[in-house]
């Protein structure tokens, strides 16, 4: 258990994890920290499980520990029911045959090999069926590896539901660092997500009453500004900066974990960029990485900002996007520096997904303030082609 204490309502912020292993080579310590448990359930596909799984089953067996694995050979794992209920089903080796009269010996303890996809599955199975899980990263490519909430496809829709929040993050510098670098641009542009995020949960303090803290929202964007400086050096893949980053998706995970939902990683950005998704995974498309389609929302969403700053005559409103207009523009020449892909180029989509985000969840963001004010259609087709001119 980690517990801080805080100056906010809550007074103390607690997170039911015992530990993350952040170093070169961490997977060794893999049998020193499940020392307790009796049979381990490795989850990976056929990526992750080359690039750590293997070695894990190896480490495991030469200290006689006892694991099963399933990995999936899926070209392209999501995060739904059908992937949810394979992991179930691999529980024990499909051609095992146990005694009919007795339960058969199921694995106490979860350990998911990889990043977004296969951490938020496992999470999931941990929830349900109450065995506690862990996760042993393999790219830098997102921040929730420490988070209690999974976003699932389900039901024609994507939405986040609760999750075990791992007991152990075991993050390898040496398997990070050979990432493919798109995937390590995409955890980058995970964590610029936090700078619109942070201003969207302070308008609703401001606008709603909804509970805030100052300490976690404060952790939150000293660990985004050291991401944007370390991710000038990512293409070099140096270990110190691996690290940086990586501690700074810890820090934002533990924020998610001690308030207990998904505000200190993610507002209106997310959302959207989760409506751009729906529309992949609708047409039989391949999403693009989660963190590549954040970013471009940060940027869009940064745009409204900007423009709302412009035209409001609120002198609070206008004060408080002002912190955050530097932070807006070290994005920009980010992406522009770094050459950062674009993953939405055509207009008619940017538009349908910020309007299908207004109304896939009940979160009060710069949208729903734009709404509540008569000008949501103008600024979405306007910061629609202020994002086309940038990218």
């Amino acid at each position: 258990m980690i517990e801080i204490t805080c100056s906010c309502e809550k007074k103390t912020h607690k997170a039911p994890m015992e530990m993350c292993e952040i170093s070169s080579g961490a997977i060794y310590k893999i049998p020193k920290i499940l020392k307790g448990y009796k049979k381990v359930y490795i989850v990976a596909d056929s990526n992750t499980y080359k690039a750590a799984g293997k070695y894990v089953e190896d480490i495991l067996k030469e200290n006689d520990m006892l694991y099963n694995t399933f990995v999936f050979d899926d070209q392209l794992v999501l995060p739904n029911a059908q992937s949810i209920g394979k992991v179930l089903l691999n529980f024990q080796p499909l051609d095992a045959k146990p005694n009919i009269f007795e339960y058969c010996p199921m694995p106490d303890f979860i350990l998911a090999v990889g990043s977004g996809s296969l951490n938020d599955i496992c999470r999931v199975v941990s929830y349900r069926i109450g065995l506690p899980y862990g996760i042993v990263a393999t790219a830098p490519s997102m921040d929730g590896y420490a988070s209690a909430g999974s976003p699932i496809l389900h039901d024609g829709t994507k939405s986040t539901i609760q999750g075990t929040t791992p007991k152990y993050i075991i993050a390898d510098i040496d398997v990070l660092k050979e990432a493919p670098y798109d995937m390590m641009l995409a955890g980058i542009g995970d964590m610029f997500g936090k700078y619109t995020g942070m201003l969207d949960w302070e308008l609703a303090r401001d606008y709603t009453g909804e509970y805030f803290c100052d300490k976690i929202s404060a952790d939150v964007i000293e660990a985004t500004n050291k991401c944007l400086a370390n991710g000038y050096n990512i293409a070099d893949r140096n270990p110190e900066c691996i690290k940086n980053i990586m501690d700074g998706f810890l820090v934002t995970g533990l924020g998610m974990a001690f308030i207990g939902n998904s505000r200190p990683a993610s507002g209106s950005e997310h959302i959207i960029a989760h409506a751009w998704e729906l529309f992949d995974v609708e047409a039989a498309n391949a999403p693009h990485l989660h963190g590549l389609e954040v970013c471009e929302a940060t940027r869009l969403v940064a745009i409204m900002y900007k423009m709302l700053h412009k035209e409001t005559e609120d002198a609070h409103l206008k004060q408080l996007i002002e912190k955050y207009i530097p932070y807006f523009n070290a994005v920009e020449e980010f992406c522009k520096k770094m050459k950062v892909p674009p993953t939405v180029v055509k207009r008619e989509t940017i538009l349908a997904g910020i309007k299908r985000a207004l109304i896939m969840r009940d979160r009060y963001t710069i949208l729903f303030y734009l709404r509540d004010i008569g000008k949501f259609d103008e600024y979405a087709e306007k910061a629609t082609d202020e994002l086309l001119k940038l990218i």
